[in-house]
């Protein structure tokens, strides 16, 4: 979510910080399109281009009540950080649960998803306040185990010299171990306004996520001239 998460709660301070607001639009507007694409490609498709799919409209759901929320009320839409990480987790620990093909591997992704959601709950019920603050503890347990699974998934097939979602898990890679830094790094008022905003972590940060969203586009164009060859090289066959 990384600035565009901060950016609209700071509405009213727009005119000192004009160009990386419009840099968070961009990466906004990425998203969206990225999320059109594979909705409009996504008949017909296997499992995980269904999940990656349900990820971005996802996020820019969040996305976009952020910048309602944001605008109308700033400073009170911390609390969509929540659906932000758990989203995010749930729908990427289900993608990498449906990549792998090693039993033990998909057993324990399984596992910490569950775990990692009985623990946030119990939290939660026992610290109800924890909604509307930045859960630090969150961050941490629902970045991390998808690094470690990205990582894995693109090491386990560098022997394959074209797989599916290298650009995607290695766009993952880069822009959350950027957001989760910042997240983690417990000191966001700071880092927001530090002075000028180009050495500002959370301008550096929107720029990963454009990152991102390009290379996920990257991934939805590989995809599909990879499916659009094969029909291509199989009606060739049967004719």
């Amino acid at each position: 979510m990384g600035f565009l998460f901060f950016i609209c709660s700071i509405i009213p301070k727009i005119n000192n910080m004009l160009f990386p607001f419009l840099v968070s639009l961009v990466g906004l507007f990425f998203l969206l399109a990225n999320a059109i694409r594979f909705c409009i490609t996504c008949k017909k498709r296997d499992v995980l281009y269904r999940i990656v799919t349900a990820y971005l409209v996802l996020l820019f759901c969040v996305e976009l009540f952020c910048n309602i929320i944001g605008f109308l009320y700033p400073n009170s839409n911390f609390f969509l950080s929540h659906y932000y990480f758990n989203f995010q987790f749930i729908s990427l620990s289900l993608f990498f649960y449906n990549s792998f093909s090693k039993k033990i591997l998909k057993k324990v992704v399984l596992l910490v998803l569950i775990s990692v959601l009985l623990f946030l709950s119990i939290q939660y019920y026992r610290t109800p306040s924890l909604y509307w603050e930045f859960n630090l503890i969150e961050i941490a347990i629902t970045s991390i185990p998808l690094l470690l699974y990205a990582f894995y998934y693109i090491v386990s097939n560098l022997k394959n010299v074209k797989h599916d979602y290298f650009y995607f898990c290695n766009g993952l890679i880069i822009y959350l171990t950027s957001s989760a830094s910042i997240f983690l790094s417990g000191n966001t008022d700071s880092v927001i306004f530090t002075e000028p905003f180009i050495l500002d972590l959370w301008f550096f940060n929107s720029l990963f996520y454009i990152l991102y969203q390009i290379l996920i586009y990257k991934e939805w164009k590989a995809l599909n001239f990879r499916r659009t060859a094969k029909k291509s090289i199989e009606s060739k066959m049967t004719e």
